[in-house]
């Protein structure tokens, strides 16, 4: 026995995982858990199990390695190739497996990630979005359904079980080299889609800030919803020129036309994303930097400019991003 603590993390063999296991691997145990297999040539810094988040094999890990921090990066995004039923019983009833598993086993913290995208992009969102604000994005797109329902889920867990420290994270836009989702590849494309007569502000975090602030909710040991952002905002046809790309006007019925047509051939931009092309949706994260200290390290220019190195094509995300 090492005399540390041990963090199960889900969601083990993504990208984001990767950059956070290498800010937590010098100070805690780590056990990594995801349905995928680790890719080809990547190692984990501990044990990890290909399992599915509620499968009873999960038990046999909570037991046998006395968790006490619950690091759960598991949730499947819209983008992913994946039928919404599977989408949804990983997202709600994995997640729902995981915080009974928690309890049972006498975890002590937990921090979920979720996302900004809960709160929906409206042209009568205010000018920033605060932790209970109402979740409005199933209202036009129901496909994020599960993704809302997951971050209910884990906010009743946490009324319901003050004496466990549960932490939901809800960071804006990621990027990085090691992250896959969509508005990272659509930024490393030689030619950006910019929709006629919008400009909105967006934010975004730099991969390393979000694995900061990560590890900051672990060990803060506190309770509570926290937006999660990067430094400052940035109109997104300026996002476009900093990620070294050109802007292509288009008329908005032409792109969600279009979509309309690639989603049923499972290809293609989330429907949901485009309105984030088109009306505000800026949190504030005001809450997170004064109770846990945290500052970004990254600004977002150079956050976008670091995508410039990286024009590869690469598959759709099936982890958080």
């Amino acid at each position: 026995m090492s005399g540390r603590e041990t963090v199960l993390i889900t969601g083990a063999a993504g990208g984001l995982a990767g950059i956070a296991v290498a800010n937590l691997a010098d100070s805690y145990d780590l056990v990594g858990v995801d349905p995928r297999p680790l890719p080809k040539g990547k190692d984990f810094p501990g044990e990890f199990h290909v399992i599915d988040y509620q499968h009873r094999r999960m038990g046999e890990v909570f037991r046998s390695h006395r968790v006490d921090v619950l690091l759960h990066l598991g949730r499947i995004p819209v983008g992913a190739r994946l039928r919404s039923s599977d989408r949804y019983d990983t997202n709600v009833l994995g997640t729902r497996n995981l915080l009974q598993l928690a309890r049972r086993h006498g975890v002590s913290r937990i921090v979920v990630l979720s996302t900004f995208h809960v709160y929906g992009a409206h042209p009568h969102n205010p000018g920033h979005l605060l932790e209970d604000d109402p979740l409005r994005a199933s209202q036009t797109f129901p496909e994020l359904r599960d993704s809302i329902e997951m971050d209910n889920l884990a906010r009743m867990f946490m009324l319901q079980n003050p004496s466990i420290h549960l932490q939901v994270l809800r960071p804006v836009h990621v990027v990085g080299a090691t992250i896959q989702n969509y508005i990272s590849q659509l930024l490393r494309n030689d030619f950006c889609p910019v929709l006629v007569g919008y400009d909105p502000l967006l934010q975004f975090i730099h991969e390393s800030d979000l694995a900061r602030a990560i590890r900051l909710s672990i060990e803060s040991r506190r309770s509570g919803v926290y937006n999660v952002a990067g430094e400052g905002v940035i109109s997104y046809k300026r996002a476009v020129d900093s990620a070294g790309a050109w802007a292509v006007p288009l008329p908005s019925a032409l792109v969600y036309g279009a979509l309309g047509t690639l989603s049923r051939f499972r290809l293609g931009f989330p429907k949901h994303l485009v309105d984030f092309f088109r009306y505000p949706a800026v949190v504030s994260d005001a809450a997170f930097r004064r109770e846990h200290g945290y500052q970004p390290s990254i600004s977002t220019i150079e956050a976008l400019r670091s995508l410039r190195s990286l024009r590869a094509v690469v598959e759709p995300p099936h982890t958080a991003g």
